[in-house]
């Protein structure tokens, strides 16, 4: 069981440009999409977890955002992603496929 759940890159992204209005930045979820060169819609929906980030989105999301590489947001959809597919798969269940005598897999000897 995982401490905590990591977070949707979506997440990052709102949490990045509240602290920047926090800050005096004033602008729109439309002029954030526009510079990143992607729509209000699309920008939208990875904001609010809908869709997941693409490598391309990565890449954007790195020019865009000073001191952030693509590989950064990268990590950031591939951690939740591992999160959210070990919380729906009971290994409990796999059997090894090596080692185990109990998997009927015995290893040729030399």
């Amino acid at each position: 069981m995982a401490i905590f759940d990591p977070a949707h890159p979506g997440e990052l992204i709102r949490e990045t440009l509240d602290g920047l209005r926090e800050e005096g930045y004033q602008f729109t979820i439309e002029q954030v999409a526009s510079s990143l060169g992607t729509t209000r819609k699309t920008l939208s929906a990875i904001i609010n977890g809908k869709s997941n980030l693409s490598p391309e989105m990565a890449v954007r999301l790195a020019a865009g955002f000073p001191n952030t590489t693509a590989e950064f947001w990268m990590k950031v959809q591939q951690n939740f992603d591992l999160a959210k597919a070990k919380s729906k798969i009971d290994t409990s269940v796999i059997k090894p496929l090596w080692n185990s005598k109990e998997a009927g897999y015995h290893p040729a000897k030399n």
